[in-house]
């Protein structure tokens, strides 16, 4: 082979180089804007799955939710029924316990009050003191001989005036 037909095969063989590169390129390139749109599709179907997903958690959420809601409506008054029962229950054996204690206590203070009047009536006659009694009794008595003394001094001007 000639040097002038060797270069012109090393000539065509680098020419189809060149396109089996720029093919190669091509290739690439449209690969890549393939693999670019796979990427956005793939973007935008895992975007709207979340979004479902997020839709059917709230769903889910929302009718759990009102169950729960119910659930716990119902433990509640349960709990207050019981409660109310327990409170009511204590309030009257409370109740029969304060009246018991409040007649004991009133009876032991009607004990105590007579007990402390004979002590006190018992000292003070035995010091020579006259009695709440004997003391009323007194008043009385001089309230009488007022009354007496001023009947009488009415009576002895009717009679100075006679005169």
């Amino acid at each position: 082979m000639t040097n002038s037909r060797k270069n012109e095969v090393d000539s065509k063989v680098s020419d189809t180089n060149d396109v089996s590169s720029d093919m190669e390129d091509k290739n690439q390139e449209m690969q890549g804007a393939h693999n670019r749109k796979k990427n956005v599709l793939d973007f935008r179907k895992y975007t709207k799955q979340i979004w479902l997903a997020g839709l059917g958690a709230f769903s889910r959420a929302e009718d759990e939710g009102t169950r729960l809601f119910d659930s716990l409506v119902k433990v509640g008054e349960e709990l207050e029924s019981k409660t109310s029962d327990i409170a009511d229950s204590t309030v009257g054996v409370v109740g029969e316990v304060k009246d018991r204690v409040t007649g004991r206590v009133s009876d032991t203070k009607e004990k105590v009050e007579r007990a402390l009047d004979e002590r006190v009536n018992s000292t003070v006659s035995r010091i020579g003191f006259a009695s709440h009694k004997e003391v009323a009794q007194l008043v009385e008595l001089i309230e009488r001989m007022e009354q007496k003394i001023d009947d009488l001094t009415e009576e002895v001007k009717k009679l100075r005036s006679k005169k």
